[in-house]
């Protein structure tokens, strides 16, 4: 089908919600010539844009596919609702973000799978990409379609559409499977023989060389080898994290992401052995990075992306045994540039008061609290090795210091759980409030997370049967009940039946495929998605498959293959049975960090992975800020004129926003912050621009304590913007002259095209005009807006153009398109409008 041309594309934007989503041209993104490499890899996300640019894996790989000269790797989401609406109606492919490479088109196509509530994403993803959707029907025409991503560790729901899954740390293996692919190509005879070579690398899980089969008194089916493939698959992990440096060069969203910053791996796995906790068994054993390699790439990735905040992220970032010092040594080193520090989750332990006096330099960033369970009987459970005294003595901590928010996470549904552990929630919720109450003189803001619990795969409860569906919904609701005379408690539960289907498929078999591939074709789409979530469709998909979706959430003899057991972990069968053993009696295990491995001997990597132990770690030495300009003893206020046009014009005003902050911090143009807690740089800008409106001279103002040169200036800005927004001017105002006081209106053009014309015949006909050339209708047109309209003080009709100069007020704005609209009958007039000029 070959390229689709950005011509095309924009007729798609001008139809969906959120064009910033498909347009690429992000700050460090990477762009070759598909005609200069060997490899071309399509690295794709199941969810849009601003899920999957949060994703650390992607940022991993993406970084280090495309140090390869030969290899280009380009990014690939799935598109909303009405961007494949859009796709199918033109009947284009799917495409990469980068160069717009139709899906089929790429050699290897490489899903991250996170979530089994995304499945049917996948499914959309391939049809679009004109792929057919399982193994068996695609040939060595089609690309190579591979999963990596924690939720492979139970591959078997997705075995049919995937012809490999990596298990395992994708730093070496990815590679690994890339350059055996090379050196295969054109000398192998089908895709089989390809895969059985791409088979022996470790990691590599190739579900055609493996079979079900159903047990003796168990309902689902277990995965045997065929012929001579290995009973299991053992996962990679990569033994050094400093061999692998973390890319401190990421892409900048031209769209606000979910975890919208930098975010920096500090460790990998986890120390604790909580007993609920997939993620400890699937990223085993737990590695840390040195200190200092975190220090240099934070602050290099400051200087890269322009990112105001960074988030030390792990399982477990407060077992991290040098954060106190990492986080010394960086806000030394990033508070004078108003960067905020946050850390993924805190265990109260490891919190210390310098930890959060850090913390809290710049501003006040999220302070999250994980009990899980509400009682200490439960908690030890599942092994959540966390005293009350602990976690209220954490919130008083974070309230000392200034915190009004607190997050508290919970579960419901554990196993052994009473009504007295769910008013154990209560009781914790009320005792917190109050030690708020006592600190800060008024209660502070709970906002309060209930999900359900779920017995997930590789886990020492993954044995045990979830709670009922209607008894979830009723514990949930006993909770809510009980605290809303609290008006300062937020709830935010995960919906039951959400957690009902990801519980199946999570625990599912192969059998399962053809249900996912059934609610797919039913229209199920981002069943993560709250408002998307359509449980008739499963029930539906189920039913018409003959499943009955109850056996996987029921209880699994531990004498039975589980439909999962040919994946490693690293953990030993036997050690988590006694580990389910000790959960329901109620005993604690230390964690990896309090343990002797060899007395524990409950996986298969103690002894190799003792970590080397950083004695000092030293500051490090960085190069002065190289900002521009004169440092003044009196600040001064700067108005720049600018451009928004081409890809820009799709971004929306809050996007701009971030963009021109990030922009002058890498640029490093000293711009001053506002005071208080959340200091903010001092820039204003004109009254917004809708989305899809170009603007040619644009106007913000800054305060700063420096004098620039104009041809300086320009010339050092302008290094750092993505296409589309250019600084055209700079010149120092005064405080009386500045834009608030001072806008007087705006010149506004429309363009006159076959769509225009189109409208102005609809124009002639409603009004009667008979007889009337296009030219009279122009001037008919303006004489009425004129007369009607008194803030339109001109209308100049050209030969390609209608130019209309607007007085600003604002108290009432006029808004442009609504008045374009409305005369000239263009239901969406937006993308025919620039804003041409400002005047002061």
């Amino acid at each position: 089908m070959g390229k689709m041309k950005f011509e095309d594309l924009e007729e798609i934007l001008k139809k969906v919600e959120k064009p910033s989503r498909y347009i690429n041209g992000e700050w460090n993104a990477i762009r070759k010539d598909p005609l200069k490499v060997k490899t071309k890899i399509a690295l794709v996300f199941p969810d849009t844009y601003e899920i999957g640019m949060s994703y650390l894996g992607l940022k991993i790989l993406y970084s280090i596919l495309n140090e390869k000269e030969d290899i280009l790797a380009e990014r690939v989401f799935a598109p909303w609702i009405d961007f494949e609406r859009e796709l199918r109606k033109r009947n284009f492919s799917l495409f990469s973000l980068e160069n717009r490479i139709p899906l089929k088109e790429f050699d290897i196509i490489g899903f991250s799978l996170l979530y089994e509530l995304n499945y049917t994403n996948v499914l959309t993803i391939l049809d679009l990409g004109k792929i057919p959707l399982k193994s068996l029907d695609r040939d060595l025409s089609y690309p190579l379609i591979i999963a990596g991503g924690p939720s492979v560790f139970n591959p078997e729901p997705m075995a049919e559409f995937f012809d490999l899954f990596f298990i395992g740390d994708g730093e070496e293996g990815f590679l690994e499977i890339i350059d055996k692919f090379n050196s295969l190509k054109g000398k192998v005879k089908n895709k089989l023989e390809l895969l059985k070579h791409l088979s022996q690398i470790k990691g590599v899980y190739v579900p055609a060389f493996y079979e079900t089969y159903q047990q003796e008194n168990f309902p689902l089916l277990a995965v045997r080898p065929k012929n001579s493939f290995p009973e299991r698959i053992a996962k990679r992990v990569i033994r050094d994290l400093d061999k692998h440096p973390f890319p401190n060069r990421v892409i900048v969203p031209l769209t606000e992401a979910v975890f919208d910053r930098i975010t920096l791996e500090i460790s990998r796995g986890c120390p604790q052995r909580c007993r609920f906790c997939q993620a400890a068994s699937i990223y085993l054993p737990y590695r840390m990075r040195s200190p200092e390699n975190v220090i240099d790439c934070a602050i290099r990735s400051v200087n890269e992306t322009g990112f105001e905040s960074i988030s030390l992220t792990t399982l477990s970032p407060t077992d991290y045994p040098y954060l106190e010092e990492t986080i010394k040594i960086l806000m030394d080193n990033i508070s004078d540039k108003k960067i905020a520090l946050s850390l993924s989750a805190i265990r109260p332990s490891g919190l210390s008061e310098e930890i959060i006096q850090n913390i809290k330099k710049v501003r006040k960033t999220g302070f999250t609290i994980a009990p899980e369970a509400g009682s200490e009987r439960l908690r030890r459970v599942i092994n959540k090795n966390l005293e009350e005294d602990e976690i209220i003595l954490a919130a008083e901590k974070a309230f000392s210091y200034g915190w009004r928010v607190l997050k508290l996470y919970f579960m419901v549904g554990l196993p052994t759980e009473k009504e007295e552990d769910l008013k154990e929630i209560v009781t914790l919720v009320e005792k917190i409030s109050n030690v708020g109450w006592a600190i800060l003189d008024g209660y502070p803001k709970i906002h309060l997370s209930l999900t359900s619990f779920i017995p997930k795969p590789h886990t020492p409860f993954q044995w045990l049967p979830m709670e009922d569906e209607e008894v979830l919904k009723e514990k949930i609701k006993f909770i809510k009940s009980c605290l809303k005379r609290y008006p300062w408690v937020r709830f935010k539960d995960h919906p039951v039946e959400m957690s009902v289907i990801e519980a199946v498929i999570s625990r599912g078999d192969r059998r399962l495929n053809g249900v996912i591939e059934t609610a797919w074709k039913k229209g199920s789409r981002f069943d993560s998605w709250r408002d998307l979530f359509n449980e008739k469709i499963w029930f539906e998909a189920f039913s018409e498959n003959g499943i009955d979706y109850k056996v996987y959430l029921s209880k699994f003899s531990e004498k039975s293959i589980l439909p999962w057991e040919h994946i490693e972990t690293g953990f030993k069968k036997e050690y988590l049975l006694k580990e389910l053993e000790m959960g329901l009696k109620g005993e604690q295990t230390a964690s990896c960090l309090n343990n002797d491995c060899v007395s524990c001997l409950g996986c298969i990597y103690p002894l190799k992975f003792k970590e080397k132990i950083y004695e000092n770690i030293e500051p490090i030495g960085l190069e002065k800020v190289d900002y521009i300009g004169k440092k003044e003893e009196k600040s001064k206020l700067y108005r720049c004129e600018y451009t928004k046009t081409g890809k820009a014009k799709y971004l929306s005003h809050l996007d701009l926003i971030r963009i021109i902050e990030r922009g002058f911090r890498r640029a490093n143009i000293p711009v001053n912050f506002s005071k208080g807690f959340h200091p903010k740089m001092l820039i204003s800008y004109c009254p917004a621009l809708p989305l899809g409106m170009e603007g040619k001279r644009e106007i913000l103002e800054f305060n700063t304590d420096y004098s620039f040169n104009e041809d300086e200036f320009l010339d050092r800005i302008n290094k750092f913007f993505p296409e589309g927004i250019r600084f055209l001017s700079i010149k120092e105002i005064s405080s009386e002259n500045r834009m608030a006081n001072s806008l007087k209106g705006f010149l506004y053009s429309l363009k006159i095209n076959d769509e225009l014309i189109s409208a102005l015949y609809k124009v002639k006909e409603e009004r009667n005009w008979r007889g009337l050339s296009i030219t009279n209708i122009h001037k008919k047109l303006a004489q009425i807006i004129k007369s009607e309209i008194n803030l339109i003080d001109e209308i100049i009709i050209d030969e390609d153009k209608v130019f209309f100069y607007v007085i600003y007020k604002k108290e009432r704005p006029l808004k442009i398109q609504e008045l374009i609209k409305k005369y000239y009958l263009i239901e969406n007039p937006i993308f025919l409008i620039t804003r041409e000029k400002i005047f002061l």
